[in-house]
C-alpha cells in the first residue's frame, strides 16, 4: 500500500507527546471510548453524536482529535496510533471537554474521518481492503478565497494551476507574490481536493504555509495588499468569515463561466454543488474496520459512523439535516448528483427519503415545495411526503 504522491505522514503531527498534563483527564479512563481522528469538518456533527452516545446506558464516549484528512485515512489503513493531548469529548449536555492520551504507544483509532477519498491519500489499485468500509456522509465544497476588500471576483482552473504550481513565477496578475499566496499542507483535505481539481500535487504547492483554516482566514484578512491575496478554504469556513474574506467564483478548465458553490456569493443554498455545476466538492468519509463477517469490528463505532453518514436513524431530539444546514454542508438526502472518486464524473442521484425541500427551508429560510403531513397531499410530480414537504422520492 503506497501513499499518493510523495507525502510522508508524520505520526503525531499534532501534539505527539505521550505525557499527560498535570490534572488532565486520561482519555482511556472515560466510559467506553470510541476513538475518532482526522478532518475537522465533522466536529459540529460529532458534538451531537457525542452527546447522544454519552446518554446511552451504559454510556459511550466519543473521543475526537482533529487532524489532517489523510491522517484519518492513515489511522485506519496503516493502523497509525493516535497520540497527544487536548483531545475533545462531549457530555450528555453537549459540553466539550478535553482529555489526554497517555503512554508512548498511543491508541488505535476506531474511525478515521477524511474530506477526501482514500485514493486521494493512498495509491490503492485494488480499492480499499475488504477489512475497511467507507461510510460517506454530508457533502462539502472547497473554494478559493481572498481578502474581503480584494477587487478580484473569480479564478479559472488554468490560473489556479499556475498560481499554486509556480508561485512568484506564475505570471498571473495580481497573484505573483508568494507572501500573499496562502496554502495549507499536504495532509489537508482542502489542499488535496483542490489540488486534484487544478492538477497541482498537494506536496508541490507554492505559497506561504498556514497551520489551519483559522490561520488561513487570519492571514488573508490581515494581508497588507488585499488584491494580491489568495488562499483556499472550505465553503463553510469562508461563509462563516464573510466579513474578513470573500469567496472567489471558480471557472473549471475549458468552461466559459465561473460559479460559486451557492447560487450567488452571499447565498447559502449550495445550489451549484447539489446540481453538480460547481465541481470542487466531495462527501465526508468515515473509514472503519470490519470483522470477518463484514460488520464493524467495534459495534459502537459502527453506530457513530452510521449516524454521521445518515444511514442510521437518530432519535427525534437530533436533527442531523438541520445540523448540516447550520454547518453549511449538504446531507446526502439533499444532493441531486453523486460521484465515486475525487473530482470524478457526476451521475444523477435520487436519494430515498429526500430532504432537499427541508434543507432549502433550513438553509435559506424558504422553499417552493408544497408542505405536507402525508403523501396523499402531494402531487404526482412530487408524490412522497418527506421531512414535511412533497418530494420526488
Amino acid at each position: 500500500m503506497k501513499r499518493a504522491g510523495t507525502l510522508a505522514l508524520a505520526v503525531g503531527l499534532v501534539a505527539a507527546s505521550g505525557a499527560r498534563r498535570a490534572g488532565a483527564t486520561d482519555c482511556a479512563g472515560l466510559p467506553s471510548p470510541i476513538w475518532v481522528t482526522g478532518s475537522t469538518a465533522a466536529k459540529p456533527l460529532l458534538v451531537e453524536i457525542g452527546k447522544l452516545m454519552a446518554g446511552q446506558s451504559p454510556p459511550v464516549t466519543v473521543v475526537y482529535q482533529g487532524q489532517g484528512s489523510c491522517t484519518g485515512v492513515d489511522a485506519i489503513l496503516s493502523a497509525t496510533p493516535m497520540t497527544g493531548t487536548g483531545l475533545s469529548y462531549w457530555d450528555t449536555t453537549g459540553a466539550e471537554l478535553n482529555c489526554d492520551i497517555t503512554g508512548a504507544s498511543g491508541v488505535a483509532a476506531n474511525i478515521g474521518i477524511s474530506d477526501v477519498f482514500a485514493t486521494t491519500c493512498y495509491q490503492l489499485p485494488g480499492g480499499l481492503p475488504a477489512s475497511v468500509a467507507d461510510y460517506t456522509g454530508p457533502v462539502q465544497a472547497m473554494t478559493f478565497a481572498a481578502h474581503s476588500l480584494s477587487k478580484e471576483r473569480a479564478i479559472s482552473g488554468e490560473a489556479a494551476y499556475y498560481v499554486f504550481g509556480f508561485g512568484a513565477d506564475s505570471q498571473v496578475p495580481p497573484w505573483q507574490f508568494e507572501a500573499s499566496i496562502f496554502k495549507r499542507d499536504p495532509l489537508s483535505g482542502t489542499q488535496r481536493m483542490i489540488g486534484a481539481a487544478i492538477g497541482v500535487p498537494p506536496d508541490m504547492w507554492k505559497g506561504t504555509a498556514t497551520t489551519s483554516s483559522g490561520d488561513m482566514v487570519t492571514r488573508l484578512a490581515t494581508a497588507n495588499f488585499p488584491d494580491q491575496t489568495i488562499g483556499i478554504l472550505s465553503a463553510a469556513v469562508a461563509q462563516d468569515n464573510m466579513g474578513m474574506v470573500k469567496t472567489l467564483a471558480y471557472q473549471p478548465f475549458g468552461q466559459k463561466c465561473a460559479l460559486y458553490p451557492d447560487s450567488s456569493q452571499t447565498a447559502n443554498d449550495k445550489a451549484n454543488v447539489r446540481s453538480g455545476l460547481y465541481p470542487i466538492w466531495g462527501p465526508l468519509h468515515m473509514f472503519i474496520r470490519l470483522n470477518g463477517s463484514g460488520y464493524p469490528a467495534n459495534a459502537k463505532a459502527g453506530e457513530v459512523a452510521g449516524y454521521l453518514a445518515g444511514t442510521r436513524p437518530t432519535p427525534s431530539t437530533i436533527d442531523l439535516v438541520k445540523i448540516a444546514a447550520q454547518s453549511r454542508v449538504v446531507p446526502q438526502c439533499a444532493m441531486r448528483v453523486k460521484r465515486a472518486q475525487e473530482m470524478g464524473p457526476t451521475t444523477p442521484f435520487a436519494p430515498s427519503g429526500a430532504c432537499g425541500c427541508y434543507y432549502d427551508q433550513l438553509a435559506t429560510g424558504a422553499t417552493s415545495c408544497k408542505a405536507c403531513t402525508t403523501s396523499a397531499q402531494c402531487p404526482a410530480s412530487a408524490p412522497a411526503c418527506s421531512y414535511g414537504f412533497c418530494e420526488a422520492q
